[in-house]
Protein backbone atom coordinates (compact mmCIF):
# COMPACT_ATOMS: atom_id res chain seq x y z
CA UNK A 1 0.00 0.00 0.00
CA UNK A 2 2.78 2.22 0.79
CA UNK A 3 4.65 1.78 -3.00
CA UNK A 4 0.81 2.70 -3.99
CA UNK A 5 0.85 5.88 -2.17
CA UNK A 6 4.46 6.70 -3.29
CA UNK A 7 3.42 6.46 -7.30
CA UNK A 8 0.44 8.23 -6.71
CA UNK A 9 2.12 11.04 -5.04
CA UNK A 10 4.80 11.15 -7.50
CA UNK A 11 2.51 11.15 -9.98
CA UNK A 12 0.70 14.44 -8.85
CA UNK A 13 3.55 16.47 -7.98
CA UNK A 14 4.90 15.51 -11.93
CA UNK A 15 1.11 16.83 -13.40
CA UNK A 16 1.43 19.52 -11.31
CA UNK A 17 4.79 21.01 -11.01
CA UNK A 18 5.74 19.84 -14.72
CA UNK A 19 4.01 22.48 -16.84
CA UNK A 20 5.43 22.00 -20.36
CA UNK A 21 7.44 24.97 -21.99
CA UNK A 22 4.35 26.20 -24.49
CA UNK A 23 6.13 28.43 -26.51
CA UNK A 24 4.81 30.88 -29.64
CA UNK A 25 5.95 34.18 -31.26
CA UNK A 26 4.98 36.63 -33.16
CA UNK A 27 6.19 37.94 -36.61
CA UNK A 28 5.14 41.06 -38.74
CA UNK A 29 6.47 43.23 -41.75
CA UNK A 30 6.46 46.58 -41.30
CA UNK A 31 6.13 47.12 -45.01
CA UNK A 32 2.68 45.36 -45.70
CA UNK A 33 1.72 44.68 -42.45
CA UNK A 34 1.46 41.12 -42.92
CA UNK A 35 2.00 38.76 -39.70
CA UNK A 36 2.63 35.88 -38.83
CA UNK A 37 2.20 33.81 -35.14
CA UNK A 38 2.69 30.21 -33.66
CA UNK A 39 1.77 28.80 -30.33
CA UNK A 40 2.24 26.05 -27.91
CA UNK A 41 5.78 24.83 -29.49
CA UNK A 42 8.15 23.03 -27.29
CA UNK A 43 11.38 25.15 -28.50
CA UNK A 44 11.72 28.95 -28.66
CA UNK A 45 13.56 28.46 -32.60
CA UNK A 46 10.18 26.03 -33.80
CA UNK A 47 7.92 28.69 -32.39
CA UNK A 48 10.04 31.50 -34.28
CA UNK A 49 10.22 29.22 -37.37
CA UNK A 50 6.59 28.51 -37.68
CA UNK A 51 5.37 32.39 -37.42
CA UNK A 52 8.67 33.45 -39.66
CA UNK A 53 6.95 30.77 -42.05
CA UNK A 54 3.08 31.86 -41.93
CA UNK A 55 4.59 35.75 -42.19
CA UNK A 56 7.01 34.95 -44.80
CA UNK A 57 4.51 33.87 -47.45
CA UNK A 58 3.30 37.25 -47.86
CA UNK A 59 6.01 39.65 -47.13
CA UNK A 60 9.80 39.38 -47.52
CA UNK A 61 10.73 41.52 -45.02
CA UNK A 62 8.82 39.60 -42.09
CA UNK A 63 10.92 39.45 -38.53
CA UNK A 64 9.79 38.22 -35.06
CA UNK A 65 8.52 41.21 -32.81
CA UNK A 66 7.47 39.29 -29.70
CA UNK A 67 8.10 35.38 -27.95
CA UNK A 68 6.12 34.06 -25.12
CA UNK A 69 6.57 30.93 -23.19
CA UNK A 70 3.45 29.92 -20.93
CA UNK A 71 2.35 33.33 -22.11
CA UNK A 72 0.09 35.74 -24.62
CA UNK A 73 1.36 38.13 -27.48
CA UNK A 74 0.04 40.59 -29.62
CA UNK A 75 0.91 43.07 -31.86
CA UNK A 76 -1.14 46.64 -32.23
CA UNK A 77 -0.97 48.64 -35.19
CA UNK A 78 -1.18 52.97 -35.08
CA UNK A 79 -3.02 55.19 -37.74
CA UNK A 80 -0.08 56.62 -39.24
CA UNK A 81 2.03 53.28 -39.83
CA UNK A 82 3.40 52.81 -36.51
CA UNK A 83 3.37 49.33 -34.48
CA UNK A 84 4.10 48.04 -30.89
CA UNK A 85 3.90 44.49 -29.69
CA UNK A 86 4.81 42.72 -26.50
CA UNK A 87 3.58 39.37 -24.50
CA UNK A 88 1.81 39.14 -21.21
CA UNK A 89 0.70 36.70 -18.61
CA UNK A 90 -2.73 36.95 -20.10
CA UNK A 91 -4.46 38.28 -23.53
CA UNK A 92 -5.25 41.18 -21.89
CA UNK A 93 -2.13 42.11 -20.42
CA UNK A 94 -0.41 41.10 -23.59
CA UNK A 95 -2.36 43.41 -25.28
CA UNK A 96 -2.39 46.15 -23.41
CA UNK A 97 1.45 46.06 -23.63
CA UNK A 98 1.57 45.83 -27.32
CA UNK A 99 -0.57 49.20 -27.48
CA UNK A 100 1.39 50.61 -25.25
CA UNK A 101 4.69 49.68 -26.84
CA UNK A 102 2.71 51.25 -29.99
CA UNK A 103 1.58 54.09 -28.50
CA UNK A 104 5.80 55.44 -28.40
CA UNK A 105 5.46 55.28 -32.65
CA UNK A 106 2.20 56.29 -33.35
CA UNK A 107 -1.21 57.51 -32.14
CA UNK A 108 -4.90 55.25 -32.45
CA UNK A 109 -3.14 52.26 -31.84
CA UNK A 110 -5.22 49.17 -31.65
CA UNK A 111 -4.82 45.47 -31.92
CA UNK A 112 -4.54 43.92 -34.61
CA UNK A 113 -3.35 40.13 -33.69
CA UNK A 114 -3.09 38.33 -30.44
CA UNK A 115 -2.21 34.86 -29.41
CA UNK A 116 -1.76 32.67 -26.44
CA UNK A 117 0.67 29.48 -25.88
CA UNK A 118 -0.56 27.57 -22.91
Amino acid sequence: MLKLATIIVTFVALCIGGQAAEWGSIAFSPSTGANGYSHNYDTKPTAQSWAMYYCGQNASDCRIVTNFQNACGALARGSNGGWGANWGTTRANAEANAINACRGNDRGCRVTRWVCSR
